[in-house]
């Protein structure tokens, strides 16, 4: 039996995986509540950084065009102060800033799966198993959707699919992942955890 081994991260070095999870799990609401755009936009960038940090790649192309599409959807529903006309759409203010947040939402989420999620998670009871591997999945189909294509949708995702659970093969987790969470992790947390819930309540909605 084979073992792939991921290369080791910075988040995998300082953070136990049922910790890491949680840090994820407590900045979703901290990003949901959020009220100001720009700050929401931040909070997208510093969740792609913080899944980088655990090892995951971005497609930034990929990201761009599904804000750029559900905006634009969006812009259907018009709603609000009109900026300007195309055809017989009127593009308003009120539905371009709630396709922006819509899409930064998702995007956002995603990312905050990418950085909290390790193959090692093991959360506990049955449901718990089940919750971890669901992410886990959900976090490697993200990761090998270059291979995901529209005209082979089935074929194509059955092969990412059957990648993850080949025959003969077992995933750990990376080499030397922590099993408790250093200092300078629980630092992390506590200032990533303190930052995002400090802005929940001092950042004001923009004015427009």
């Amino acid at each position: 039996m084979r073992t792939l081994q991921r290369p080791e991260t910075f988040l995998g070095r300082h953070f136990a995986p049922h910790h890491l999870f949680l840090t994820g799990a407590l900045l979703i609401p901290a990003f949901l509540f959020q009220p100001n755009l720009l700050v929401r936009i931040g909070q997208v960038l510093l969740f792609a950084y913080l899944a980088t940090m655990n090892g995951k790649r971005i497609r930034w192309l990929y990201f761009a065009i599904m804000v750029s599409s559900i905006t634009v959807f969006n812009l259907f529903t018009p709603f609000g102060q009109i900026l300007f006309t195309v055809g017989p759409l009127s593009v308003t203010l009120g539905a371009l800033r709630s396709g922006l947040e819509k899409g930064f939402t998702v995007v956002g989420l995603v990312f905050v799966s990418l950085a909290s999620i390790r193959p090692d998670l093991r959360l506990p009871g049955r449901l718990g198993g089940l919750i971890g591997r669901v992410f886990y999945y959900f976090e490697r189909v993200i990761e090998g959707k270059k291979r995901i294509r529209p005209r082979r949708l089935i074929e194509s995702l059955d092969e990412v699919l059957f990648e993850l659970y080949a025959p003969g093969e077992k995933r750990a987790g990376g080499r030397s992942a922590a099993k408790t969470t250093t200092p300078l992790g629980y630092a992390i947390m506590s200032v990533l955890l303190i930052l995002n819930w400090a802005l929940v309540f001092l950042a004001s909605p923009l004015p427009f």
